[in-house]
């Protein structure tokens, strides 16, 4: 499914907020599903927190298993895309704390 930049942008900023797939599909109109949500995602490289978690904990699994090297070097490429992601979420979220807790310190009584 083709979403509109104006759309594409509102779910972008819904995935940051970490709404759950089907929020986020009746969020914007409710013309698509969850599936097409996460379809999005994937093209995207936009993942929920939860979603790089369960990745990374899954690729992890089938590395135990992983017999020919380049599924292996597959594997490990995956994980390591997950863990920047979650980093640069993380550290993303880190400068919006900090920036919230100035704002919310000018204001203490």
């Amino acid at each position: 499914m083709e979403f509109t930049q104006e759309e594409q942008k509102k779910i972008i900023g819904l995935i940051k907020k970490w709404n759950r797939f089907d929020k986020i599909a009746k969020a914007i109109g409710g013309h698509c599903s969850w599936q097409d949500i996460q379809e999005f995602c994937w093209k995207t490289k936009q993942w929920s927190w939860q979603g790089s978690k369960k990745m990374i904990t899954t690729r992890l699994k089938k590395l135990r298993t992983a017999t020919k090297q380049e599924y292996r070097g597959a594997l490990t490429e995956e994980i390591d895309e997950r863990v920047n992601y979650l980093y640069n979420c993380a550290k993303e979220m880190k400068a919006r704390i900090d920036d919230f807790e100035k704002f919310i310190s000018k204001y203490k009584l």
